[in-house]
């Protein structure tokens, strides 16, 4: 399929309220495509969040009404449309019956039926559109590893394209729902595009997605924890525990999606296939919570009386820290010409962004 260019019509994102969809948005409107940004909900306060920035940029259209537990709900957004960034996911925390109300209020059922059956709504759209050319599609990590605190590969074991979770071990119980639906639409986004004559499919893999918020809506997870420890609290998601950070910038990562449906390599008789992983900021592959991320904000803020994960038990047993295996995104390099700034600046502006909106207030030593 030929590569897609910001003159060859607008461009659809799904999943606008949230981290990525946002920064995507961003992204492409300042790179010259107009941009359908397709929300779930204008009337939530993430919605209402979302759209105030929204409005502030040029070339954006809303459209409303897009749930991915909704079958046709983004066939206007997409019809007319050269490429759609599909980056809406439904998460663990998001999934509580509220969020999703059409969902059942199963967490693990929500999460896993929104990436596989929610997915298959916006392949249909895609194919109902007759003219979008190419889907890029947000994975995770999650989908190239297993979640698991079992060790089940050794210690700095570099992790490429050509891996998949499913082949690697089970996910624990937490994150198995999220982990099977990035493997499971994974699968389903590559068969669904094979099949077609008219569009084709590039996967992206990030690993914890961290940056600067862009409005107070996208604060969740990983951020969230930043700008905790940040704040002299200790980490709330998923526990308190120290652990590994496999992290890249939002920044970073909606550049290769650009970069992806700009592409005109053979993506599909690339090593891994038409997947390309993004992870390592800064020359870092995976970071200590409890050390190598306590260091970075420390020395950016030195005066904030900075928290800490928990390192025991409440028994007072030790923790159990997972391998320490390497992440980077070699081939996203290579191919697709990602850049990745420093870590010390992802840090940093993780924290600034949530001073400025008012989400942190730190306690000054």
């Amino acid at each position: 399929m030929a590569a897609i260019a910001c003159k060859d019509g607008p461009v659809a994102v799904t999943g606008c309220s949230g981290f990525t969809g946002g920064h995507l948005v961003r992204e492409l409107v300042i790179h010259g495509y107009h941009v359908r940004a397709c929300l779930r909900d204008s009337r939530s306060w993430r919605g209402q969040d979302c759209i105030r920035y929204l409005q502030g940029l040029p070339n954006v259209e809303i459209y409303d009404g897009c749930d991915l537990f909704l079958p046709g709900s983004y066939n206007d957004a997409f019809n007319g449309c050269s490429g759609v960034f599909h980056a809406a996911a439904v998460l663990g925390n998001s999934a509580d019956g509220k969020s999703q109300p059409l969902g059942s209020g199963e967490v693990q059922d929500d999460v896993y039926i929104g990436g596989l059956s929610g997915t298959q709504n916006v392949i249909d759209a895609v194919n109902a559109s007759g003219s979008v050319r190419r889907l890029i599609y947000t994975s995770s990590t999650a989908a190239v590893r297993p979640n698991t605190g079992d060790q089940i590969v050794p210690d700095g074991y570099e992790w490429t394209e050509t891996d998949w979770a499913s082949d690697k071990g089970k996910s624990n119980s937490k994150f198995e729902a999220y982990a099977r639906s990035k493997v499971d639409v994974e699968h389903l986004v590559n068969k669904s595009a094979a099949a077609s004559e008219y569009w084709d499919a590039i996967t992206i893999n990030p690993s914890m997605i961290c940056g600067p918020i862009l409005f107070k809506a996208q604060v969740g997870q990983w951020i969230e924890q930043i700008g905790r420890l940040a704040s002299g609290k200790e980490p709330n998601f998923p526990d308190r525990y120290d652990k590994y950070y496999d992290i890249i910038d939002v920044r970073d990562l909606v550049k290769v999606q650009r970069l992806a449906i700009e592409s005109s390599v053979d993506h599909n008789n690339s090593s891994g296939g038409a997947r390309y992983i993004m992870a390592g900021t800064g020359g870092h592959s995976t970071m200590r919570l409890g050390t190598d991320i306590l260091k970075v904000i420390s020395s950016q803020f030195p005066n904030f009386i900075i928290g800490e994960p928990a390192m025991t038990k409440s028994n007072g047993e030790p923790i159990s820290i997972s391998a320490n295996t390497i992440n980077d995104c070699k081939k996203a390099k290579s191919v697709l010409g990602a850049t990745i700034r420093p870590i010390e600046q992802t840090i940093r502006d993780i924290v600034e962004s949530q001073i400025e909106f008012g989400v942190i207030k730190p306690t000054i030593r």
